[in-house]
């Protein structure tokens, strides 16, 4: 009797979906560097900008030896830039994979304070070293196998070999209202700030920007020329150049985000996302960003 009742529970193991057997690991496998692994065990996966596409959307996921703040790069308008400052990575060894919806998949090993990249794709007009297949690509689900054929000889460098999967839900932020294509008032403000900036009247430009942006340009220890340049100086580089509004997201009745093509240098071709708020019934700038590189 002993001995049918262990061969009907072993039967149950091996038929029973999830009976038996521990679930699968978040991560598995392991990046080593010159022979020694990059030690990560935890794991999260957010929805970026592709950063030389940015129209496009991917999965960037990010794994760590310490959790990353998952709520607050997943609210974040620039959630690259909110991930990559997290006190979890700020000083610390970490991989970053950036999946795209064809399932090419990028790496930056963050190991030692260098950064060591490689793809599934091509990168500078060579096939990457990247082996990858992605089970689940999903916009709220990830699930990936990544690794190297044979161990990879950096410039230079140290030698680096890969053979991980990772699997994470995919967290972002909830998408705000679209907006018209001229941005509606808040792209109206944008370009009247754009327009006062090549200007001479400190007043113009000061009424178009938060109290708390307007606060840097009325320094008691300079003169209102000097504030004037200074404005001038630094919201000409914040600024979307040869603005171009192509739509943008209302976030709330007082909070938009516009995107922005423009030009910041010669024959440079970026999308900014701009922030706008509303205060005392107008439209004020608030902050802006590039999103990406546009082809």
């Amino acid at each position: 009797m002993k001995a049918l009742r262990f061969a009907w529970l072993s039967f149950l193991a091996f038929t029973l979906p999830g009976l038996g057997a521990p679930p699968a690991p978040p991560i598995s496998g392991q990046f080593v560097l010159d022979g020694k692994p990059v030690p990560v065990s935890e794991v999260a996966a957010f929805r970026m900008r592709d950063q030389f596409n940015p129209r496009t959307v991917e999965t960037h996921v990010m794994l760590t030896a310490k959790p990353v703040d998952r709520a607050a790069i997943s609210a974040s308008l620039d959630p690259y830039t909110t991930a990559i400052n997290d006190p979890a990575v700020l000083e610390a060894d970490y991989l970053a994979f950036s999946v795209r919806a064809n399932g090419e998949v990028a790496l930056n090993a963050h190991v030692g304070g260098v950064q060591y990249v490689d793809t599934s794709g091509t990168i500078m007009g060579q096939r990457g070293s990247l082996i990858a297949n992605c089970r689940e690509n999903t916009p709220t689900r990830i699930a990936c196998h990544v690794k190297t054929e044979k161990p990879v000889k950096t410039m230079g460098g140290p030698t680096f070999s890969l053979d991980l999967s990772f699997e994470a839900d995919v967290v972002s932020r909830k998408p705000g209202k679209p907006m018209a294509k001229d941005g509606e008032a808040p792209g109206q403000a944008l370009l009247a700030l754009r327009a006062a900036v090549a200007g001479e009247d400190l007043a113009k430009i000061l009424a178009l920007l938060t109290p708390e942006q307007a606060k840097k340009y009325q320094e008691d220890w300079q003169t209102p020329a000097e504030n004037l340049a200074s404005a001038k100086e630094v919201l000409d580089v914040r600024l979307p150049k040869k603005p171009k509004i192509t739509g943008g997201e209302q976030l709330a009745d007082d909070h938009a985000v516009l995107e922005v093509e423009g030009e910041p240098y010669e024959n440079g071709h970026m999308l900014y996302l701009v922030e706008m708020r509303r205060i005392d019934g107008h439209w004020v700038y608030e902050q802006s960003s590039v999103a990406g590189m546009l082809r």
